[in-house]
């Protein structure tokens, strides 16, 4: 219900404004903790990565919880976070690596959204150890790759 009232909400604006000003959105949760996906060498073109402006980025429990900022307002975005397979598996291997992927759907309407999204990085655990280092990484408004070292304890 509150999904469908943010959207209402939201639809008025893009309707009566011509989605050409800018204006924050009231946060909403995009679900519990959703899975991650995996991209190598093959498919890491599968998923767009528009720009994004990461707000915060919080570890509670196995959950990510980040809360980001995009322009949009006029169409449904998606955002997909990656975790990125090294092309070699030869040991030392570098830290977990996610990439958060962001896909605007062509939007051009500049309504400033800022939404969470919470992901579950239980599978980046090794054995035999209570923590472990990863790199968060995301285009940002200038399309360049920002990154952020992490530490996951369990």
């Amino acid at each position: 219900m509150k999904l469908l009232t943010t959207l209402l909400i939201l639809f008025s604006f893009c309707f009566l404004n011509a989605c050409t000003e800018q204006a924050e959105v009231v946060e909403t949760l995009q679900g519990d903790c959703q899975k991650y996906v995996t991209l190598n060498f093959s498919n890491y073109d599968s998923l767009r990565s528009d720009p994004i402006i990461m707000m915060e980025a919080n570890l509670e429990g196995d959950c990510l919880q980040l809360t980001l900022q995009y322009g949009g307002g006029c169409k449904e975005h998606k955002v997909d976070l990656a975790l990125i397979l090294p092309q070699c598996g030869t040991p030392p291997l570098p830290p977990p690596t996610f990439q958060i992927r962001h896909n605007a759907n062509g939007d051009g309407c500049e309504a400033l959204l800022t939404e969470k999204y919470s992901f579950d990085i239980s599978g980046i655990r090794e054995q035999g150890k209570s923590s472990v280092n990863f790199i968060l990484a995301f285009k940002n408004s200038s399309d360049e790759m920002t990154t952020q070292t992490y530490i996951y304890n369990y």
